[in-house]
């Protein structure tokens, strides 16, 4: 699933009221995906490559547009601080918020990755 369609489906949600039914098919499908092995392995790369990205530009090393820094920045920011829009403490729910964010935020950094990034 691309992360265009992603965002779009959650747009949906707050435009259309929820039925008990689709809340219940969305959190059966949702924990499929926060499980799939494959989607956190990926998750975890670009983790570390804007990192990487990031430290690169520190360096001097790379040169990349002030919003784009600050973006990667304020999502690593947002990983790392216990400050979030969903507590860490809550089972799923505290991580699939920061894997949104963060998706989010690859999304609109993935020329930096090198390429375009999947989902």
């Amino acid at each position: 699933m691309k992360v265009d369609d992603i965002i779009n489906k959650y747009k949906e949600k707050f435009t259309c009221p929820p039925t008990p039914e689709s809340v219940e098919g969305e959190r059966e499908e949702t924990l499929k995906k926060v499980f799939d092995a494959q989607v956190l392995a990926k998750l975890k790369d670009r983790i570390v490559a804007a990192y990487q990205i990031l430290a690169d530009v520190s360096r001097g090393k790379r040169k990349i547009p002030a919003a784009r820094v600050a973006l990667l920045a304020g999502g690593l920011a947002y990983l790392a601080l216990p400050l979030d829009l969903v507590c860490d403490a809550i089972p799923v729910a505290g991580l699939v918020d920061d894997a949104i964010v963060l998706t989010w935020i690859f999304a609109q950094c993935a020329d930096l990755f090198g390429a375009k990034q999947e989902r």
